[in-house]
């Protein structure tokens, strides 16, 4: 599987044109990279006539905020998940599938900020739901927090294939994922299901010994006691895939499990989608962190650009 770029996640939205603009870096416009010509096929409000309308200056950024926690379930010792309580707008906006924010304790410092997906996002009650794995020092150092929590976003880049996820309708559809990738395949699947979509899931529990898909979602569960890295649990899945033809399969886990079933699985004539597994840092295209290069060697922003997988 090669990768190939696609447009800025953020392009047309309420935080473009962003830094990368000011520094003569926009992943979308052509103008704004330093070319003298536009070749930058973006259907939308012209991002390089909104800078200069704007004199020159990017749009307001993402500011953290405080949050109340709502409600916070420990799961399996390792596993919170946590209910925050957001504004109206902040919470419709969550609501797209590879949605995520940076939460922090707050008490700590910028340094401290973690990437996490958006497992669940209420516009009635105003309110998110986010799954923490308890691993190193930024996730301990919200362990023990039980009123509030700073949050920075929204950040909608949580996963690659999101055109292909959004032209899905009428379509059959199979969802695999591991461990805590459950929590963004959640958004996925009840967007698919909003589409009309047939879903099927595929559930490798891993450590944390969790199904959060069969709970926080109706879609038909086919298997959740297998090892998704094991040669027996891989030709369980081609069963699967072999028995009914699904025209999309989104895969939740890591890069290295990606790459894995990439090469193992029967995958072939299926619109892909998958989890952003990337270091995202600043999740402003700023910092470099979460940088992957393409077959050409050219770096990709991952945290602010689409990603598609090509055979």
């Amino acid at each position: 599987m090669n990768i190939e770029g696609d447009q800025c996640i953020d392009a047309g939205s309420e935080y473009c044109p962003c830094y990368l603009a000011e520094m003569n870096s926009c992943i979308t416009c052509s103008r704004l990279r330093g070319k003298d010509y536009c070749d930058c096929n973006w259907p939308g409000l012209c991002i390089y006539q909104e800078f200069h309308f704007l004199n020159q200056k990017k749009k307001n950024i993402r500011e953290a905020r405080e949050t109340l926690i709502i409600d916070k379930e420990i799961i399996e010792k390792n596993i919170i998940i946590f209910t925050l309580e957001v504004p109206h707008s902040l919470a419709r906006q969550l609501k797209q599938p590879g949605s995520y924010i940076f939460i922090r304790n707050k008490d700590l410092e910028g340094f401290f900020d973690i990437p996490i997906s958006i497992m669940d996002a209420n516009e009635h009650s105003n309110y998110i739901k986010i799954a923490v794995e308890i691993q190193g020092v930024k996730t301990q150092a919200i362990k023990e927090v039980n009123d509030s929590l700073l949050i920075r976003g929204p950040y909608w880049n949580g996963i690659f294939g999101l055109e292909n996820l959004k032209k899905a309708k009428g379509k059959s559809c199979l969802i695999i994922a591991r461990g805590i990738a459950q929590a963004p395949a959640i958004l996925t699947i009840k967007h698919l299901l909003h589409n009309n979509n047939i879903i099927d899931v595929i559930v490798d529990k891993a450590s944390s010994n969790i199904n959060l898909i069969s709970e926080y979602t109706m879609a038909n569960l086919l298997e959740d006691d297998i090892n998704f890295y094991s040669r027996e649990g891989q030709e369980k899945i081609n069963l699967f895939l072999s028995m009914k033809k699904y025209d999309l399969v989104f895969i939740g886990g890591s890069d290295y499990l990606q790459k894995n079933l990439f090469k193992n699985l029967n995958l072939s004539e299926m619109k892909i989608v998958v989890t952003n597994n990337n270091e995202l840092c600043c999740g402003e295209g700023i910092c470099g962190a979460c940088v992957v290069y393409d077959a050409g060697g050219i770096p990709i922003r991952s945290c602010k650009t689409q990603v598609n997988y090509k055979k």
